[in-house]
């Protein structure tokens, strides 16, 4: 795995469908959008990473890993959107933060996600 080379890599697949907003939504009623599904993230398969994989497990359950609302790549409004919980979703930097190595990411996500109730 990109930065833990010791070890393994866990890829995650979530999987999101078009539906209507529940009342925790911003629109009840009106539907909402999945695109850019299936999504994938990765995690180095070590003590941590395996760790946050159940915490993110946790975190999904909880529907802390995604929301409704306006997506601000598409400009559009009604959309399944990442909720805050950072994800590494590329193998390697691009500059982007969105890949590896980051040497201090596991401890930010374990921490963004106590910040969220998720132990």
């Amino acid at each position: 795995s990109p930065g833990y080379p010791a070890c393994r890599m866990i890829v995650i697949k979530y999987s999101m469908a078009d539906g209507v907003q529940e009342d925790c939504h911003p629109h009840p009623g009106k539907l909402f959008h999945a695109k850019g599904f299936p999504r994938m993230a990765i995690l180095p398969d070590n003590q941590k990473g395996n760790s946050v994989l159940a915490s993110f497990i946790k975190a999904f359950r909880q529907r802390l890993i995604f929301t409704v609302g306006p997506s601000l790549s598409r400009g559009e409004e009604d959309c399944v959107t990442w909720n805050g919980i950072h994800h590494k979703t590329q193998l390697h930097d691009t500059g982007s933060g969105y890949g590896y190595p980051d040497m201090g990411y596991l401890d930010r996500v374990l921490e963004e996600l106590k910040q969220n109730g998720v132990e």
